[in-house]
């Protein structure tokens, strides 16, 4: 498939719609978030965007916190368009960004609810464990070797 990825800010209004026709796609919903206007407006003023295109239309997205103080990333949204999935498309976007942040932090954090079993095999095929378990979600962590 032909994909570029890009750091090329995007408008607050591609961000949000593309944010806001995933919801659904999650189980739970993120319609069960209590501030779901609110938590997409931190995640863009706040986070490093990284994410795919195939021509026009955003087939995969990754928002990124950068800790400072003590050189980690977390990621709070990992998400690939419905009509996209299977392709590799999340397999190559958490590689790049492992790719443009390894040299910066000593590990990257995300959380995956454990149900969501794709997900999960995934992210250990990329490199992450389980570190810590939190009831229905595990966080997971890829240490960077420096």
């Amino acid at each position: 498939m032909d994909m570029l990825i890009s750091t090329t800010p995007l408008s607050f209004t591609e961000f949000s719609d593309f944010v806001i026709a995933s919801v659904d796609w999650f189980i739970p919903s993120l319609h069960e978030l209590s501030d779901l206007n609110g938590w997409i407006l931190k995640m863009y003023l706040n986070g490093s965007m990284f994410y795919s295109k195939s021509e026009s239309e955003i087939t995969g997205l990754v928002v990124t916190y950068y800790n400072t103080s003590k050189n980690f990333v977390y990621i709070p949204y990992i998400c690939v368009h419905l009509d996209y999935q299977g392709h590799g498309i999340a397999s190559q976007l958490i590689d790049y960004v492992v790719s443009q942040l390894a040299s910066h932090v000593y590990g990257i954090y995300l959380e995956v609810r454990k149900g969501n079993k794709g997900a999960v095999r995934l992210y250990k095929k990329l490199g992450f464990c389980e570190f810590e378990d939190r009831g229905v979600k595990y966080l997971m962590k890829k240490e960077i070797q420096k």
